[in-house]
């Protein structure tokens, strides 16, 4: 059943969402926004979805490569067609598979995931929306193993979750020697609380950087921060 997908305009590239698999959410987008990327890095996106990470990234850097991977088939299906209707088509490869099985013959500069985190909750209707909110499948602890296995030794890897589960996260990464560097908390407006925190991290252990940001004002509208960062995608801020 397509009638529940849509489009999402962004200003140099458009994405198909939704059924199967979860629509595109205003805190992944800033996510993607907030991730610092490098010129020549060889990227992995590791439950890429509708692919959105891999796009907000490639735009960035025209010359990085994104390896994107998603294990529903019919989500890995919509990846590829976006990919292949991408301004970034030579930028992104997407990969139908397991994160936990997937074998690389070279390590990655960067590794980015926007994972399930839902743990011990009724199971949602729909297989693919259970497989992308439900962290049945890749928990914190396993999604750790699989960054220290994958990361090269002066890579970065960013991580969004709800303040628990990156907690949880958190302690299963640094088991590895893997380590925070930068945590950026989401707000949805003054006064409310933590909805998620991004988290950027390496091998190397240093003082951690700790920042906010609201995604409206008190006025109800778009937080000044949040407009910057999200300029260069939302048609709404020219």
């Amino acid at each position: 059943m397509a009638e529940s997908r849509s489009i999402f305009q962004f200003k140099q590239f458009h994405l198909a969402h939704g059924n199967p698999g979860l629509k595109i959410s205003t805190e992944a987008c800033l996510f993607g926004a907030w991730i610092p990327t490098g010129n020549d890095q060889h990227v992995l996106d590791i439950g890429t979805g509708c692919g959105l990470l891999a796009h907000m990234i490639c735009q960035k850097s025209p010359a990085l490569l994104v390896d994107a991977i998603e294990i529903h088939p019919e989500v890995a299906e919509i990846a590829q067609q976006n990919a292949e209707q991408s301004p970034f088509k030579t930028q992104i490869k997407v990969f139908q598979g397991d994160i936990k099985t997937w074998t690389s013959s070279h390590p990655y500069d960067l590794i980015v995931c926007n994972p399930p985190f839902f743990s011990n909750h009724l199971a949602a209707s729909d297989s693919s929306k259970q497989t992308a909110i439900h962290a049945d499948h890749l928990s914190p602890e396993e999604l750790a193993q699989v960054i220290q296995t994958q990361l090269s030794d002066s890579g970065q890897f960013a991580v969004l979750y709800p303040p628990y589960e990156m907690g949880l996260f958190l302690h299963s990464a640094e088991k590895r020697g893997l380590f925070a560097n930068q945590v950026t908390d989401i707000i949805p407006k003054p006064g409310a609380k933590v909805l998620r925190q991004m988290l950027l991290g390496s091998r190397q252990k240093m003082e951690i950087s700790v920042e906010q940001i609201h995604i409206r004002d008190e006025q109800g509208n778009y937080h000044p921060d949040f407009q910057e960062l999200l300029k260069p995608y939302y048609l709404i801020f020219p």
